[in-house]
Formats: structure tokens, C-alpha cells, sequence
């Protein structure tokens, strides 16, 4: 949480699960106080949480971060985001208590301006896709 704190101007973000609360309060924080925040969420894994009560989505529409989801039945399984263009986290950890504090995952930081391109490149194409789904408050 402590590298999401340090964005001053953008978050991009590619997460397959999302149901920690204390992550989400941060990106909501961050996004009102002006930093851009993009979410880019799987499909399956967003119906999934929504239907338990799981999902961190409408908590973040509210605070003004912009969410799309992948329309395939594809997997959107990244774990990554990018903050201001300039440090890369990747790895195999969900954003849920579970993988954040109990499951063996694999996590890394990176300033590489090569990787950190690779993934923003990725990412836009991804957010650019034209089936996405773009949720909006109060509606799953």
C-alpha cells in the first residue's frame, strides 16, 4: 500500500480479484485527491464477487476511479499496476486477504522504463478494447 501512496498523478491497474477493503479505501482516497485511477478487472471474477457482496467496484465508482471489465470469457488474470508512469508492481498476488496475507505469492517492484512501458502498452490496449464493460454506481 505503501507504493500506491506515493502516485501523484496516475494508477494503472490490471487486478483478476479484488476484494480487499484496505486497498480500496487507498485508491479511493487517492483518487480524490487528483490522481488518476484506472482499474481493468476480469470478467468472471467481478460477476463472481458481486454476486457474494465481495467486490471493491462500486466502492471505487463512488469515489470517481474509472473501472472497465473484460467482456471474454478470456481470463484477465494480471496482477499489476503501474504508478506515474515510472514503477511497475507485478506478480502472482491477488488484491484479497487471502493472497495478500495468507497464500505463497510472488511479488516485485520494478523502474525499468522498458517494463514499465511493456506494461502500459498492454494495459491500453486492454482499456481500449470496445466490448469492455464499464460499470457505473449502483449498477452490477
Amino acid at each position: 500500500m505503501e507504493t500506491l501512496s506515493r502516485a501523484r498523478v496516475s494508477i494503472d491497474i490490471a487486478m483478476y480479484s479484488f476484494t480487499d477493503r484496505e486497498l480500496a479505501d487507498a485508491l479511493c482516497r487517492l483518487a480524490r485527491s487528483g490522481v488518476k485511477v484506472r482499474v481493468y478487472r476480469d470478467g468472471k471474477q467481478y460477476q463472481q464477487e458481486s454476486e457474494r457482496g465481495q467486490s471493491m467496484t462500486e466502492l471505487l465508482l463512488a469515489a470517481g476511479v474509472e473501472v472497465k471489465i473484460k467482456a471474454s470469457r478470456d481470463l484477465m488474470h494480471l496482477k499489476s499496476y503501474v504508478v506515474d508512469g515510472s514503477l511497475l508492481r507485478t506478480g502472482s498476488a491477488n488484491w484479497s486477504p487471502t493472497g495478500l496475507k495468507r497464500q505463497d505469492n510472488d511479488l516485485r517492484y520494478d523502474t525499468d522504463p522498458a517494463l514499465v512501458t511493456l506494461f502500459e502498452t498492454r494495459f491500453a490496449e486492454m482499456w481500449d478494447r470496445p466490448r469492455n464493460l464499464v460499470p457505473s454506481p449502483g449498477r452490477r
